[in-house]
């Protein structure tokens, strides 16, 4: 890939950019969303409360890979009615303020061994005790559940709204989510993002992923997606400023950017 160096900085073409015209939410610790009709037993996976059967709610967040029926409960460290998780023990944990999800005191089933809970559904990695982001809730209690703990604390966004600026407030991301959202202002400047077919936060989210893989920022990455904002400004004036080929001579081929 040819890459094109210019003596004018990047973030000068968020100006050009802008010339061509182009908090948290609750935690509960209840809910009241015992809607029947669902199939999806306590610890399976679901997308909507509707899904689940009766007395159980989907619950969202990054506890888990996928939402997962669950139901509310009032005490931490106490063990749920069976009679109402259909049969599966559960324990009563409570997650702390930073986790990401609509209830923050929930059931999570109870298990021996992984492949119980890879019976209930396929996102559980482990059985183990209760824990968040690799610190144990209840050192003391001898209960293991299932759990899958290389997703504790990543960041959900709605996958319709992609809602993600809200939810990236750390000071190290703070140039790769000016460069995201320069980028894509160029890529609906020039045409080459159709805000009709998706959201164009859709756009800064996609490019923010794979600009912080792992939770770090890649610089290759960064780089890459600056050359673009430099060939932008530095062809400012002149019939070439919005030819895909190019782009492609200098930074490479744009390709599909709605593609995951």
């Amino acid at each position: 890939m040819r890459r094109i160096r210019t003596t004018a900085p990047w973030a000068t073409t968020l100006a050009v950019l802008l010339l061509a015209g182009c908090g948290s939410e609750p935690v509960g610790t209840a809910t009241d969303a015992t809607v029947a009709g669902g199939t999806a037993a306590f610890g399976a996976a679901c997308k909507t409360d509707t899904d689940c059967k009766t007395g159980l709610f989907c619950q969202s967040g990054d506890f888990a890979p996928e939402p997962f029926c669950t139901m509310a409960c009032d005490e931490e460290k106490t063990y749920c009615d069976e009679a109402e998780t259909g049969g599966v023990q559960g324990l009563c944990i409570q997650v702390p303020d930073d986790f990401q999800g609509p209830v923050r005191r929930f059931c999570a089933p109870i298990c021996n061994n992984t492949g119980e809970c890879k019976a209930l559904s396929t996102m559980w990695s482990t059985c183990d005790k209760p824990e968040w982001k690799n610190v144990r809730l209840y050192p003391e209690l001898p209960t293991r559940i299932c759990l899958s703990p290389e997703t504790h604390g990543q960041i959900v966004v709605d996958p319709v709204l992609c809602d993600w600026e809200k939810h990236v407030t750390d000071p190290k991301f703070s140039s790769a989510k000016q460069v995201c959202k320069a980028y894509c202002d160029f890529l609906v400047t020039c045409k080459f993002w159709d805000k009709k077919q998706e959201a164009l936060e859709c756009c800064g989210w996609r490019c923010f992923q794979k600009m912080t893989p792992g939770g770090a920022v890649d610089d290759k990455v960064e780089d890459e997606t600056k050359c673009y904002l430099n060939a932008f400004g530095a062809a400012q004036g002149t019939g070439k400023v919005c030819e895909a080929g190019y782009y492609e001579q200098s930074c490479g081929a744009i390709g599909d950017p709605h593609a995951p």
